[in-house]
């Protein structure tokens, strides 16, 4: 019973927004992964007080880490880097499945659900300016969408 109370407590903390000077970030999540997958997607909600962009995501939790989109091609679901994420002055852009995301390769070791996953995001504003936002990601349960996805470099 303690343990399922320090859970929701957990839960009820990292569900707060993150306010980090101009930007806010609320939700963040990634799947579960399965045995032997070395790849997730991170989702999240992200708000600038002024005009800026998401530069640059990492985690500790993998190699390395990028800033992704998807689109439809013919029902096959293409995924490619982007270089930048623009966040337009209070306006909240969502990161998640089908669309824009955060991408993790290479992961260190299986996302299991209930954990968290920490990560570092670098926001650049208009006069060049950085502000870096550390997150912890909750760990969802898998679920499966059923659509086929082509990666390109």
């Amino acid at each position: 019973m303690l343990n399922n109370k320090i859970l929701i407590a957990a839960l009820l903390v990292f569900a707060n927004p993150i306010y980090a000077g101009e930007i806010t970030i609320k939700d963040a999540w990634a799947r579960a992964t399965a045995p032997g997958q070395k790849n997730g997607s991170v989702a999240l909600l992200i708000t600038s007080a002024k005009d800026a962009r998401l530069v640059a995501v990492s985690s500790s939790s993998s190699d390395s880490a990028e800033i992704h989109t998807m689109s439809m091609d013919n029902g096959v679901m293409k995924m490619r880097q982007l270089e930048y994420l623009s966040l337009p002055a209070k306006q909240t852009v969502t990161l998640g499945p089908g669309g824009d995301h955060l991408m993790l390769f290479d992961i260190k070791k299986p996302l299991k659900e209930g954990s968290f996953i920490p990560l570092t995001l670098t926001v650049q504003f208009a006069d060049k300016s950085t502000e870096k936002i550390n997150v912890r990601a909750q760990i969802r349960p898998q679920t499966s969408s059923g659509v086929k996805h082509q990666h390109h470099e």
